[in-house]
Order: C-alpha cells, then sequence, then structure tokens
C-alpha cells in the first residue's frame, strides 16, 4: 500500500538508491548476503540496528554523492530495502 502524503520521487533515483543499498548492505553488515532485494527485511531478516542503520545512510550518501534529510526517517522507514529507497529518494537536501 503506497503512502499518498510522501512526495513522488524520480524513479531512477530511486532505482539508483535501492542499488546502492542493497550494495552496500554486505559491507555495513560485515558478512556476505544473498538474495537481497526491495522485498528484504532489514531489522527482522538481517538484524540491522540503528548503529548499522546511521552507518548505512551515512555510507549511501557519500557512495552516491547525496545528502538526505534525515529529520523525519524513523524505524518504520528500515522496514525493508525499499521502504528505505523511498524515504532516502523523496528526502534529499539540495545543495
Amino acid at each position: 500500500m503506497a503512502d499518498t502524503a510522501a512526495p513522488a520521487a524520480d524513479p531512477l533515483l530511486r532505482g539508483r538508491v535501492a542499488g546502492g543499498i542493497c550494495a552496500l548492505l554486505p559491507e555495513v553488515l560485515g558478512r556476505e548476503l544473498a538474495d537481497v532485494s526491495e522485498a528484504t527485511t532489514l531489522m527482522e531478516a538481517l538484524g540491522m540496528t540503528s548503529t548499522t542503520g546511521l552507518e548505512l545512510i551515512l555510507r549511501l550518501e557519500e557512495n552516491l554523492e547525496l545528502e538526505i534529510s534525515v529529520e523525519d526517517l524513523d524505524r518504520e522507514h528500515f522496514e525493508t530495502v525499499g521502504s528505505l529507497a523511498d524515504y532516502v529518494a523523496a528526502n534529499l537536501l539540495e545543495d
């Protein structure tokens, strides 16, 4: 179910963000991961913590050269790879 209150993000940007998250997860979590997709639950399936979540956001900013607004970032945005990609793509800070 889509959140109609969220601003629409550029689909290409969102795809780039989702790919970046999937690429960074093994590095951030310190282990090999098989079959990570947008439906993968970050905390439940992968055991991500608030600390590794913050590290993921920081590395994502660095790798994709983006600045993410974390003001409204909440645990619910870390539900899945896709939900985090949705949040990031819709909450970038302007230069």
